[in-house]
């Protein structure tokens, strides 16, 4: 089965990704030549590629043309982690391949367990806290992996951040920023830049979200038990990658930033006075930054009149 020629985003998603159906004698497809029993197929919509359980034990994903770099990270990356022995729970890739009609796909093990954004809500206060100790934790493992192998993984951190400036300034007005935040977003961006002072490189998988993390337990027993979606991986800042812990899951509560920086064993955080400011400044540059989305606190954007407010909400960490 030919899969259609689909090169506008918004099309794939409106009449096709959402659409399993259609896709689905494709991944059968898949699934027949590399001898993988089809059953008890079931599509997530939650993913920017055409993923699906397939008899509740593989995952596989089919990557459109214009997302082929997420193809290329997450299989040079996934498989990466596996030669470096990552102790962590990550899918096990069994199978890629590119296709004809130029979609490529991988096939991944499943891994067992619930998502983290289903649980999250009904957690108290210290569940969230050793949570994020627990992601902290995984997540400095990741960074101290060597990146020797995957160095040259696209795109190259300064020239992905040059290009997020550049857009940066579109890219909030279009997902409707606050007046306040632009009016301030071009003089912050410009006075700040210069804290981004060169640092050691490492494995950034910028998917640290209840979204790609699984836990198991029951409630008031939760605990980290798996980690999925590479395909925006790349090379770059450590301090990139506790966004998505911090924007969608600590809630501007000092006890949870902390329990997340202490997981990863960051002792000097309290006494680093620019760390939250390059934080604020990597969440504006973020590849897929939409903070109306991102940000987890109620109300937020009428509870501060000012980008430096903001990031004191959002990252109560540093000591000015």
């Amino acid at each position: 089965m030919r899969l259609p020629n689909i090169t506008d985003p918004n099309d794939y998603d409106e009449t096709y990704r959402l659409q399993s159906k259609l896709w689905m004698p494709a991944v059968q497809e898949i699934c027949q030549g590399h001898r993988i029993p089809f059953d008890k197929f079931h599509a997530f919509e939650n993913s920017s590629n055409l993923v699906a359980s397939i008899s509740d034990r593989f995952i596989v994903k089919i990557f459109p043309k214009f997302l082929r770099h997420q193809w290329e990270g997450e299989r040079r990356v996934l498989s990466h982690l596996w030669e470096q022995k990552l102790d962590f729970p990550i899918p096990e890739l069994i199978a890629q391949g590119e296709r004809e009609d130029e979609w490529a796909y991988l096939i991944f093990t499943k891994l067992p367990g619930l998502s983290l954004n289903d649980v999250w809500p009904q957690c108290s206060e210290s569940e969230k806290a050793g949570l994020l100790r627990e992601i902290g934790a995984v997540m400095a493992k990741v960074h101290a992996l060597p990146v020797a192998g995957i160095s040259d993984l696209e795109p190259e951190w300064n020239s992905f951040l040059d290009g997020q400036k550049t857009r940066c300034r579109a890219r909030h007005q279009h997902f409707k920023m606050p007046d306040w935040f632009l009016s301030e977003l071009d003089r912050f961006v410009e006075r700040t830049q210069s804290l981004l002072v060169p640092q050691p490189s490492v494995i950034l998988t910028g998917e640290y979200t209840p979204f790609n993390l699984l836990v198991d337990g029951s409630p008031g027993n939760w605990r980290l038990s798996g980690m999925v979606d590479f395909g925006d991986a790349m090379i770059g800042f450590r301090e990139y990658d506790f966004l998505g812990p911090c924007l969608f899951l600590a809630e501007g509560n000092p006890r949870l930033v902390t329990g997340l920086f202490d997981g990863y064993g960051y002792r000097s955080f309290r006494e680093d006075k620019h760390l939250r400011t390059r934080l604020m400044l990597l969440a504006i540059l973020h590849r897929y930054s939409n903070l109306n989305f991102q940000i987890r606190i109620p109300n937020w954007a009428s509870r501060v009149r000012s980008i430096d407010e903001l990031q004191q909400l959002l990252f109560p960490v540093a000591v000015d």
